[in-house]
């Protein structure tokens, strides 16, 4: 089904260039066929959405909790792109994004002074505002600081990139047990925001 959905053009007949899919928290047989499947969207050059529903839902819709990890180059402008678009949605049209990156005490100025430098330079779309820089020691897992820092976001979206998927499988989607709907986000190519 995967492989057939891919070759069908969009609504406008142009092909597509994004795929979501979906899986419950408490049923990963749909996560499954689409690790497997990955190779096949990767070849047909398309945006990945992975939506991990919880029963939770999207609560009051009022908090989008992006993370942007040092891997998400790449992935940073589509999960913020996400982002705006939800809150064009009535539902979402009040809610507060929130950037947020985690960094250890080697690497603070570094990753500071990086994401500082891409908004400055029009590459990230949002405020210095929005982002929130979150210390971790350099042996924690991150998802210890997302499930900590997430906890009553309505919506969390984490990047993955094609490492993750190869060294991982599905395990890569495990570990945000404490926070709600999660959209797993890996870009084919950094998304141009003008």
């Amino acid at each position: 089904a995967i492989a057939q959905s891919v070759q069908l053009p969009g609504i406008s007949g142009k092909g597509n260039n994004l795929m979501v899919f979906e899986y419950a928290e408490d049923d990963k047989s749909n996560l499954g066929h689409i690790v497997a499947n990955h190779g096949i969207l990767k070849a047909a050059e398309l945006d990945v959405c992975i939506l991990r529903s919880t029963l939770r839902g999207f609560g009051y819709h009022k908090n989008i909790h992006i993370w942007i990890a040092s891997t998400d180059y790449e992935n940073s402008n589509l999960m913020i792109l996400l982002g705006y678009i939800l809150m064009g949605h009535p539902e979402w049209k009040d809610a507060d994004i929130s950037i947020l990156s985690i960094f250890n005490e080697t690497e603070k100025e570094n990753k500071e002074e990086r994401l500082y430098n891409l908004i400055r330079d029009g590459r990230l779309p949002i405020s210095a505002n929005n982002i929130q820089m979150i210390r971790q020691r350099v042996e924690e897992d991150y998802r210890v600081a997302i499930n900590k820092h997430s906890v009553d976001a309505d919506l969390t979206i984490v990047g993955f990139n094609d490492y993750d998927i190869s060294a991982h499988g599905e395990k890569a989607f495990e570990g945000y047990e404490d926070v709600g709907n999660v959209l797993f986000v890996n870009a084919h190519k950094e998304v141009d925001i003008e």
